[in-house]
């Protein structure tokens, strides 16, 4: 795949996660930075299913991704798992966050 492709692969798999506001109707607006959990407020059920679509589409081995790094039980992620990161690693062809 080039890496344009890639990169419109990730913004589309995140895409089917983006609903639209209750309020006001909008989706939300995803870039490189958007942090799935801070930004995006992702629901973590949601965040494993699309991390899960992810590894599966990009060829990435599952259990290098620590998702409660990034989705932990209490308190903020120490580190934010933005559209970038799954770009980059998908194009690396492996996890390049925290394992």
């Amino acid at each position: 795949m080039v890496t344009a492709d890639i990169e419109q692969a990730v913004f589309d798999l995140v895409e089917s996660y983006n609903g639209r506001s209750l309020f006001t109707l909008r989706r939300f607006k995803l870039r490189h930075d958007t942090d799935l959990n801070k930004d995006f407020r992702m629901d973590p059920l949601d965040a494993y299913d699309l991390m899960e679509q992810f590894a599966e589409k990009f060829d990435i081995e599952p259990s290098d991704i620590n998702f409660t790094y990034y989705f932990p039980d209490y308190g903020d992620a120490p580190e934010p798992l933005t559209i970038q990161l799954l770009i980059d690693s998908a194009i690396a062809g492996k996890w390049l966050g925290k394992k």
